[in-house]
């Protein structure tokens, strides 16, 4: 895994920031003000390399979907479900992190993403059996890279992603057709309820701005909400609103083992809250994390600290594990993260704790 190339370390890039960490003041963004269920988990479809791909079968999305304790289902846990595709069917990456490392995604790949988030015994319909009451469904729009100059035939013509209207055409047509197919499975969905779609790029740099702009002006037009995750830094992220979107939780890029400390953490709750966005939590194995980052996490959200674990829009990005590895090896981080949703979460001391 890597850090994001476009993220902007300081403001001074960004005219608006001025390079000036804001004063403490504000008050977070709310899911509760929407109507909608807190505490979504991203998911990611597809594959980075051949053999990487996690199944969201029912067994898999029980875990998150309700709290296991000692093998049973005892409670609900994470509200909602963001679906990422990372990849399409030809292994044409869809996601623009990785969109670099290989060919670009095709009409093709973006077609497969509805037909697998639609596919029995997975991902939606997997929601559908594992969910012990209603649940928030959220899906991200492929991101139409504007290096693909021939991404196949929409409406009788081959589009350029080189041309703002071809990239707009190819999202709304993905969009409709989504919305079409859930419409026609939604008598089978009962514990699902369909919010809306996530911008999939973490930075909106200043030629995506005016396609942003349009997208979720006409996804406001579907009556649906859009979400917008970005990194702490990135380009245009306090100008959320003007691009039109519903909400927005902001990745700190705190996983424990790397230059981005602590202070880094502390920083993005500040500045969230003083311009009243939500906040994601990182979680997850391998070199870039260390055996406390979770409880970094959640300690700070704690009232003492800076309160966030209280009617803040949280989104959760687990990384190479999901919650079903949580409550098999790693109990108490499961535990925590419930009780964390449930706002009972208090503050774990650890050996060498800086706060």
């Amino acid at each position: 895994m890597r850090l994001s190339d476009e993220t902007v370390l300081t403001y001074t890039a960004e005219a608006d920031c001025k390079g000036v960490m804001p004063m403490s003041g504000g008050t977070y963004l709310s899911a509760r003000d929407h109507s909608m269920n807190n505490h979504l988990a991203v998911l990611m479809m597809g594959k980075l390399v051949p053999g990487t791909e996690t199944v969201w079968n029912p067994e898999e999305l029980r875990y998150y979907l309700t709290y296991v304790l000692n093998g049973k289902s005892i409670d609900t846990l994470f509200g909602g479900l963001i679906f990422n595709p990372v990849s399409g069917k030809s292994h044409r990456f869809i996601h623009p992190m990785y969109a670099g490392y290989g060919e670009s995604a095709e009409k093709q790949d973006w077609d497969w993403v509805i037909d697998e988030l639609f596919r029995s015994g997975r991902n939606i319909d997997a929601a559908q059996q594992a969910a012990r009451t209603k649940t928030d469904i959220w899906v991200c729009l492929p991101y139409p890279g504007p290096g693909q100059r021939s991404f196949g035939r929409v409406n009788g013509k081959v589009l350029d992603f080189t041309v703002e209207d071809d990239r707009y055409a190819a999202v709304i047509d993905w969009a409709d057709r989504f919305l079409a197919r859930w419409k026609e499975e939604e008598g089978k969905l009962t514990k699902l309820t369909f919010r809306g779609f996530v911008w999939q790029r973490e930075a909106i740099l200043l030629p995506d701005r005016p396609l942003v702009t349009r997208v979720n002006a006409a996804l406001k037009n579907r009556k649906v909400k859009t979400i917008w995750l970005p990194n702490y830094g990135s380009a245009g992220v306090i100008d959320w609103k003007e691009r039109g979107f519903d909400l927005v939780g902001v990745n700190p890029n705190y996983y424990g083992n790397t230059d981005h400390d602590l202070n880094w953490m502390r920083n993005t709750a500040v500045f969230t809250k003083h311009y009243g966005m939500g906040l994601q939590i990182n979680y997850g194995k391998g070199y870039i994390f260390n055996d406390t980052h979770l409880l970094d996490y959640l300690n700070l959200g704690t009232a003492e600290q800076y309160g966030y674990q209280e009617n803040c829009f949280m989104v959760y990005q687990l990384h190479q594990r999901t919650m079903k590895e949580a409550y098999e090896k790693h109990l108490l981080d499961y535990i925590r993260i419930y009780s964390f949703t449930k706002n009972i979460y208090q503050r774990v001391h650890y050996p060498g704790i800086a706060y």
